[in-house]
């Protein structure tokens, strides 16, 4: 292939290449800061709210992640953990949360604060404030689920989404241990079950179970137990503890067995001498247990312990339901697609017919394609691509779980420029952008206004000296706001800064006299569009390409 003809294609690997690094770079830099906050917000002097005589803490649960709360003496006055690492991977508009959870001796959520956001700040303070958010999680236990369905904050949706998804699935890995039955399941209570038991090693398919292996170390089934999923199921007097163990696949209930009980000696020892009772469930799949009708199976409890059997076989059933919820699924079924996300393939759509076909050509329908873009991209659904946004991604990783639609946006704004050498995003997606270009020279006097060559030179570098400063401030953490660096979130007003409203008001007047003032003046998001964009076989690396690896190359060395 001759070398003009890989020219182009050189060109593009490029810049594609600086972008990747610039994203590694981020990713490093943050998650380095982010180690060392985390062990900070667990020292004992920042949880004296909580725990006014607290002098230490102890060691994690390797099982759960909580550490006891130590008072002068050493005794334990409660517990403490936050919702990473399981939150980390839960990314809400830009970014994942942290919580701190405090439980009281009995296991009991009594404390919440937000410890860390990489969210959007106008995003996190709509959530702050919104103290009925964070009161909806106390009280709950491991492995309880709240009353009522989750509140969830106004206009700032899939912020408070995420961070009450990391509270629960805090709550659901704690599930696999239990304050009332500490005593975790050993290979001598297994072999009496299953005499070729010789090892166990904790299971990746059932949380809080274990694996159990032949001699050969081949896997001959896993172990679980009912607690404390079924802790609050009260039989005479109090809930029991059953071993239950499965299939090697997991799906079977092969045999099991009453491990302790807080119920009446005599009750339990009805149970545990009723061999027909321990044996009734075996070989019942989870699925069949999970829906069993004891009434319509005829199952009977056990003569002179009816109440305590019942316990035992309803705390089988409630594990078993819990088991098959917790069955990973195909990332297919991981997608919670919203109205939004409807909404922006139809603006995809929209956006490519425009960009792509001769209807860009007829003014009436181009201004309705703008106008639509306002109203739907700005003030119904409000996720305009950002720095604060697309930083965060890098950082964090992408909601493609909880907003696929806005991720899809963000795709094609970015690979668009590289393969099609047109700005789809800035001149057929954007909200903003839009608004600017049906502004455009509205007002009779300003078309008589031009910006003169040299401060049009100077002002259009702007954009990219911008960009150059948002990705110096996120890699060394310098906390610059990025929000209220760009007016997008104006258009959210329920939750917009000062900062973003000026910006917006202050562009669209400026458009009024200038076309797209903003973006050419004053949008980094937009100068990142830019630079990735490439205008066939007469483009070539420029001053820009090399400024921007010259700044990566730095900071990569400082972050």
């Amino acid at each position: 292939m001759p070398v003009r003809a890989l020219r182009p294609f050189c060109i593009r690997l490029w810049r594609l290449a600086l972008l990747a690094a610039a994203v590694l770079v981020i990713r490093h830099a943050v998650q380095s800061r982010d180690a060392l906050e985390a062990a900070a917000a667990l020292a004992p002097e920042r949880l004296r709210d909580f725990f006014p005589d607290i002098q230490s803490l102890g060691e994690a649960n390797p099982a759960n992640g909580w550490r006891p709360a130590l008072d002068a003496a050493g005794q334990t006055m409660g517990y403490v953990t936050t919702t990473a690492p399981e939150s980390d991977r839960i990314i809400g508009y830009s970014g994942p949360s942290r919580c701190l959870l405090v439980f009281d001796l009995k296991g009991v959520l009594t404390g919440i604060r937000l410890l860390k956001s990489h969210d959007t700040t106008d995003h996190v303070a709509e959530v702050v404030a919104d103290r009925a958010f964070f009161r909806q999680f106390k009280g709950l236990k491991p492995g309880t689920l709240p009353e009522q369905p989750l509140h969830m904050v106004t206009g700032a949706t899939l912020t408070s989404a995420a961070i009450a998804q990391g509270v629960m699935e805090k709550l659901g890995r704690a599930a696999g241990t239990s304050l009332r039955f500490p005593e975790e399941i050993t290979l001598e209570e297994v072999q009496r079950l299953e005499p070729t038991a010789q090892n166990l090693l904790p299971s990746a398919q059932h949380r809080g179970g274990f694996d159990v292996l032949d001699a050969a170390g081949k896997k001959i089934g896993i172990a679980v137990r009912t607690s404390p999923t079924a802790d609050t199921v009260v039989g005479y007097k109090g809930p029991s503890d059953t071993l239950m163990l499965l299939s090697a696949d997991g799906t079977t209930l092969n045999r099991m067995a009453l491990r302790r009980s807080y119920d009446t000696k005599r009750y339990v020892a009805y149970v545990t001498g009723d061999d027909y009772f321990l044996n009734l469930f075996n070989q019942s799949s989870l699925e069949r247990l999970a829906d069993l009708d004891f009434k319509e199976a005829k199952i009977e409890g056990v003569s002179g312990a009816t109440e305590t059997s019942w316990a035992v076989a309803e705390g089988l059933k409630q594990r078993a339901r819990s088991l098959l919820e917790a069955q990973p699924t195909g990332w297919l079924r991981q997608i919670r697609w919203r109205w939004q996300d409807t909404g922006h393939g139809a603006v995809l759509i929209s956006a490519l017919l425009m960009a792509l076909t001769r209807l860009r050509g007829i003014a009436w329908l181009r201004h309705a394609h703008h106008l639509g873009l306002v109203v739907y991209g700005g003030f119904m659904a409000g996720e305009l691509l950002s720095q604060g946004l697309l930083t965060g991604w890098a950082a964090h990783g992408t909601p493609w779980k909880s907003a696929p639609g806005l991720l899809l946006l963000g795709v094609v704004a970015l690979l668009g420029p590289v393969f099609s050498g047109k700005q789809l995003y800035c001149h057929h997606i954007c909200a903003h952008g839009a608004l600017q270009q049906l502004l455009a020279r509205r007002v009779s006097f300003a078309n008589r206004w031009q910006v003169p060559p040299r401060l049009d030179r100077w002002l259009s570098r702007l954009p990219f000296a911008l960009l150059g400063l948002v990705f110096v401030s996120v890699s060394l953490g310098l906390g610059l706001d990025l929000n209220a660096m760009e007016p997008f979130d104006a258009y959210i007003f329920q939750v917009a800064g000062t900062a973003s409203i000026v910006l917006a008001v202050v562009g669209l007047v400026a458009s009024l006299f200038q076309p797209l003032a903003y973006c050419k003046y004053g949008c980094p998001t937009g100068a990142l569009f830019k630079m990735l964009r490439f205008t066939g076989t007469g483009d070539r690396l420029g001053l820009r390409d090399w400024l921007a690896a010259a700044l990566l190359g730095i900071v990569a060395v400082l972050a």
